[in-house]
């Protein structure tokens, strides 16, 4: 397994390489969900991207930024410094083709790095089955037709819908302030929703998670935070950011 050092401590963090779209703007609050009590970032992120697509936000760019043998190349490119495991950070692009499209999507990184392997919405999906929620609301900055797709990808799972609400954005997401994304997920939600899932790794959520819980009373998830919190599972390592159901998820044993 690669480990690296964690900034001034003996202790090792396990490397991961990251493939991100081309338009990701939000690396460092991945490493920030990172973090343990201390701020320590307990993985080290090693990112590489997709390359350019000159196409806004829609079903097809998603379906463009996600083709198996593209990402399968990225892989390859991060390889070089062999991490520990690898990580598709995408949510649209890993369930714009369905459940069997996620698997193929894991399936072509595994055999292109070797190591073990996630995605977004693989993670997402990990994550409300582990609270064992069955109705959800939704949350996107996305048009109509991929918050559909959001939605069905979890319908593919037994895990129904039950109210959503979406922003119609067609690019630079990254700059929707909090405020907005706020007052988007408390617009999603319902009485019926078990919990919020909250789309889009480009969509900057870490700052008001813990106020959302709060103020509905029941699990928010969002896009990094699952990602995150399904990889530090995988090493056997805690949870400590906003957002304290997953956090009161215990880590499954260290791999070693």
């Amino acid at each position: 397994m690669a480990l690296t050092p964690f900034p001034g401590s003996d202790r090792m963090a396990p490397a991961i390489g990251v493939v991100v779209p081309y338009d990701m703007a939000l690396d460092r609050e991945l490493r920030t969900f990172t973090q343990d009590a201390d701020g320590v970032e307990q993985l080290d992120l090693l990112f590489t991207r997709t390359r350019h697509e000159p196409l806004a936000v829609t079903v097809k760019q998603a379906r463009a930024i996600s083709r198996p043998k593209a990402i399968a190349d990225c892989v390859r490119a991060v390889s070089a410094v062999t991490p520990s495991a690898y990580l598709y950070a995408c949510t649209s692009g890993s369930f714009v083709r369905g459940i069997s499209g996620e698997r193929d999507l894991v399936q072509a990184m595994t055999d292109a790095g070797g190591a073990p392997c996630f995605t977004t919405s693989g993670a997402l999906l990990a994550a409300v089955q582990a609270l064992g929620v069955r109705t959800l609301a939704t949350a996107t900055p996305y048009d109509d037709a991929i918050t559909a797709q959001f939605a069905a990808f979890f319908a593919e799972s037994g895990i129904h819908l039950m109210s959503n609400s979406n922003l119609g954005l067609s690019g630079r997401i990254w700059e929707v302030p909090s405020q907005r994304t706020y007052d988007l997920v408390r617009e999603a939600d319902s009485d019926q929703a078990e919990a919020v899932v909250v789309s889009c790794t480009n969509l900057p959520t870490y700052d008001v998670l813990a106020q959302l819980e709060q103020d509905l009373g029941k699990p928010v998830i969002s896009a990094n935070q699952a990602t995150v919190w399904a990889v530090l599972q995988h090493f056997g390592l805690p949870y400590y950011g906003p957002g304290r159901a997953l956090a009161r998820q215990e880590p499954s044993a260290a791999v070693v």
